[in-house]
């Protein structure tokens, strides 16, 4: 991506009206992001497993999957828009997230640009979700993207634009651009590791907090994740899992092309875990620090 000429990005098709998208029904397991927009709480990530874009994504819309995360630096977002067209799922069927990275230089104009790339490899007039992948190294750099991100979101080529792997002094680089405000703010969060300040602090701004590597750091054979699951009849992973979006986060999962993980990733509304079982797994993550 850092070696893709800028005139590259003006070759891609652009909008010059906002696109008709449908008003698609809330998914029953879903969270409101933004006015009328409702996002799956669990999403299908790039797998991690080897196994192609196309193969994971067919099986998570044939198991019952809406959510979508992919990003322009992944290079997947080709197979992803060859797995929508093979699974003949409407538009308004899925929740696709996808991100743009950051330049040095940055303009809201390149960042448009990034935008429209995006849309054109995902063969889309709009995504759900438009993410700034990273803040800048400069805080200018970071404005002048999500400036870019904003004039997305006023042309209608994202229904709802956020950011990622921002910390506290990054929101509030952007935020004081005013309207419209970010409505995610995707970071690494699993037992094992979560920042539980910046969390709280995107919240108290209206911010929902997705997690990414949901289950790195997680020791899936600690003694007290496996009782709390044998407790539920369900595997470690989907306790683990469970304990981040049972704090209201939704988070992007990478199950690959097993059947036996995409079903379970899609089943975390099927049980919840007691305060005290919550508790435990939440204390695990300072525990591996001091060690």
């Amino acid at each position: 991506l850092t070696t893709m000429p800028h005139a590259a990005l003006l070759l891609c098709a652009c909008q010059s009206a906002a696109p008709a998208w449908g008003s698609p029904a809330p998914p029953g397991f879903s969270k409101e992001i933004s006015s009328g927009v409702f996002m799956p709480y669990v999403s299908l990530g790039h797998p991690d497993d080897n196994s192609s874009e196309v193969a994971s994504l067919a099986l998570w819309l044939r198991l019952g999957g809406v959510g979508i995360d992919t990003a322009l630096v992944y290079k997947n977002q080709k197979q992803v828009a060859e797995g929508l067209a093979q699974s003949g799922k409407a538009r308004d069927e899925v929740f696709i997230t996808t991100k743009i990275p950051c330049f040095p230089a940055m303009t809201p104009a390149l960042a448009l640009d990034l935008v429209r790339f995006d849309l054109s490899e995902l063969r889309v007039s709009y995504v759900d979700l438009m993410l700034l992948h990273e803040p800048c190294k400069a805080e200018e750099d970071t404005q002048q993207a999500w400036l870019g991100l904003q004039q997305a979101f006023d042309a209608g080529l994202a229904r709802a634009i956020g950011v990622s792997n921002f910390a506290r002094s990054d929101i509030d680089a952007v935020v004081k651009l005013g309207s419209p405000q970010p409505a995610v703010n995707q970071c690494r969060m699993s037992v094992g590791d979560h920042d539980d300040a910046t969390r709280a602090y995107g919240e108290a701004l209206g911010i929902t907090y997705e997690a990414f590597s949901p289950l790195r750091h997680v020791d899936l054979s600690d003694p007290r994740l496996l009782q709390i699951a044998r407790a539920h009849r369900k595997s470690a992973a989907q306790v683990a899992l469970r304990w981040i979006v049972q704090q209201d986060v939704v988070l992007a999962t990478s199950p690959g092309a097993v059947a036996s993980f995409a079903q379970a990733d899609l089943e975390l509304d099927s049980f919840a875990l007691s305060s005290d079982e919550m508790a435990t797994l939440s204390a695990m993550a300072a525990q591996r620090a001091s060690r």
